[in-house]
């Protein structure tokens, strides 16, 4: 892009009009799953775009957004072009999952970061797959434990996960780009807030948390992995957007 934009309508028309060219959908701004807005930025030269775009016909059960960046350095990134081939992503990926007898709660694609223009309407699902352009973003929930606590996750959720991870990375690695997110409905926790000498203890319940995520293409050994390995995955508990959201578009508690 070699204009300078002075207003985000008129930006705003420029890259959803472009997008729309290339791809052949139509698409709309959106704030991140976290809810923070996306951002424009202008100076006397410049003039610039990050944030979410999301189709403007798509499944209300999915949430989707596609992280976009596009300025007048010529830049226009978009993860967006995953769209056009979701459906077919979709069709394989979960014909596979069910031939292996595999659960699962929700599969979300992801575009890779590339320039607009490496894709477009005229792409054939072939060539798109081959390109390994996208992430396969397998959510699992885990059942809720008694004791919970670092030690305590690392213990009783590893030798769950470990056959689940090894199932799939056989069933779908590399043709899908598999990354695996394991959660809880919730997870209890006591922590210490504060400054030095003003420090408080304070109960939190957090909703939807992972335990962990596991990127299947990092490595080639995960048949290799042992419960240790799992273990050493297992760490902080954050709070996951994608699946509150989903939850919410499904009336899901």
């Amino acid at each position: 892009m070699n204009k300078v934009f002075t207003t985000e309508a008129e930006f705003e028309s420029f890259i959803l009009e472009s997008l729309n060219k290339q791809y052949g959908i139509e698409f709309e701004t959106t704030a991140y799953l976290g809810g923070h807005e996306p951002r424009y930025y202008f100076k006397k030269d410049y003039s610039g775009f990050t944030g979410n775009v999301k189709p403007k016909q798509s499944d209300p059960r999915l949430p989707h957004g596609y992280y976009t960046v596009c300025n007048s350095s010529k830049t226009f990134e978009t993860q967006a072009h995953v769209y056009m081939f979701e459906n077919q992503l979709r069709t394989d990926v979960e014909k596979i999952l069910t031939e292996n007898n595999i659960e699962y709660d929700v599969i979300d694609f992801r575009g890779m970061d590339r320039d607009i223009n490496k894709w477009s309407q005229n792409s054939t699902y072939g060539q798109y797959k081959a390109s390994r352009d996208f992430e396969t973003w397998i959510y699992i929930k885990l059942p809720k434990q008694a004791t919970m606590g670092l030690e305590n996750n690392r213990k009783y959720y590893a030798p769950i996960i470990l056959p689940i991870v090894k199932k799939i990375y056989s069933a779908l690695e590399p043709e899908y780009n598999v990354t695996l997110q394991f959660y809880l409905d919730e997870y209890a926790r006591d922590v210490i807030i504060g400054s030095a000498g003003m420090e408080k203890n304070v109960h939190q319940v957090l909703k939807n948390p992972d335990i962990t995520w596991l990127d299947l293409s990092k490595f080639n050994n995960y048949l290799d992995w042992t419960e240790e390995d799992i273990e050493a995955e297992i760490a902080s508990i954050h709070e996951d957007n994608f699946i509150t959201a989903w939850k919410k578009a499904n009336g899901i508690k």
